[in-house]
């Protein structure tokens, strides 16, 4: 999920808004030196709505710059980068929307920003909206060598049966085994006819 949010006013490296929806324990110290950072990061960006992401230890951390806000998100990496960055960047729309008269002459009260907090929690789902559901195969039991010898499976069903241990997507195992995706997905069909397979939900 989205751990964190961040808004920060880019020229002044003032962070007006934050919301926290995971249970990560980030360091604050830390965390507020990489945003510095990401601001003098953020100055070199070109002009216009620029999104990106950046690998921070267990996380990754997408931001957002449009004019002179950046919107940044600390993600868990097994979320869905595109669906993150997409939600930062309609918050950054709608900051911009919303404060651009305001920041003008604004005099660092951060009160005049409580109230987007619910228009953040509302864009991000509560920090639910990176969400990535992924569905791995496993094996139920274990397959033989035997069972090849028999003609009871092919070597290629065999071959994706040994990878389905509840870790791997079909498209790992396709890459892994260097086989076409929809032959992987033949196999795990077969071995599902053969009552041998089951889907579980990771991430």
């Amino acid at each position: 999920m989205i751990q964190a949010l961040y808004v920060l006013i880019a020229d002044s490296g003032l962070c007006v808004l934050d919301r926290k929806y995971g249970q990560a324990e980030l360091d604050p110290n830390l965390i507020a030196g990489f945003l510095t950072a990401l601001i003098q990061f953020g100055r070199e960006l070109s002009s216009g709505n620029r999104v990106h992401v950046i690998e921070f230890g267990e996380f990754n951390i997408c931001l957002s710059l449009k004019e002179n806000i950046i919107v940044a998100g600390t993600i868990d990496k097994t979320d869905d980068g595109n669906a993150a960055m997409a939600v930062l960047a309609e918050v950054n729309n709608e900051f911009v929307k919303e404060y651009t008269s305001v920041l003008e002459n604004w005099d660092g009260n951060l009160e005049p920003f409580e109230k987007f907090k619910a228009v953040v929690d509302n864009l991000t789902d509560m920090g639910r909206a990176s969400e990535q559901k992924i569905i791995v195969p496993l094996l139920k039991g274990k397959v033989s060598p035997m069972s090849v010898r028999l003609g009871q499976i092919s070597q290629r069903v065999f071959d994706v049966a040994k990878m389905c241990k509840g870790k791997l997507t079909a498209r790992d195992i396709a890459d892994q085994l260097g086989l076409p995706e929809k032959e992987v997905n033949k196999s795990l069909h077969t071995l599902e006819d053969m009552k041998m397979l089951e889907w579980k939900e990771i991430g």
